[in-house]
């Protein structure tokens, strides 16, 4: 089964470069404008939160978005990892997205 290089992935997958550069998620995110009326209770005020601590939601939330506890998981663990530093020490801060830039270039992933 032949590989293509540059996507890394069998030719009959059908998977293209275009695919790859801008992948279309299975599940829709979730915009904070456009929040689903039954989940706009739990989800707003993380959301709230999420633009409070970074300015915007990230795609990732917008994706963790229909399970709102995942949301509220995900943000007490990067409070204590990230958000905690942000401010007294930026450094601790960078050196994580570093590292995830770093594999992602030697992974050839450009997602």
């Amino acid at each position: 089964m032949p590989i293509n290089k540059s996507t890394g992935l069998a030719a009959e997958m059908g998977v293209t470069d275009e695919m790859m550069a801008c992948p279309v998620p299975r599940v829709p995110l979730i915009d904070p404008d456009n929040i689903p009326e039954h989940l706009r209770t739990e989800l707003a005020p993380l959301y709230e939160r999420g633009i409070k601590r970074w300015g915007t939601v990230s795609r990732f939330i917008r994706l963790l978005g229909w399970a709102p506890g995942f949301v509220e998981g995900w943000q007490k663990m990067d409070g204590g990892l990230r958000v905690r530093h942000r401010d007294s020490d930026p450094e601790y801060v960078r050196m994580p997205q570093l590292v995830i830039i770093k594999t992602a270039l030697l992974t050839q992933c450009n997602n």
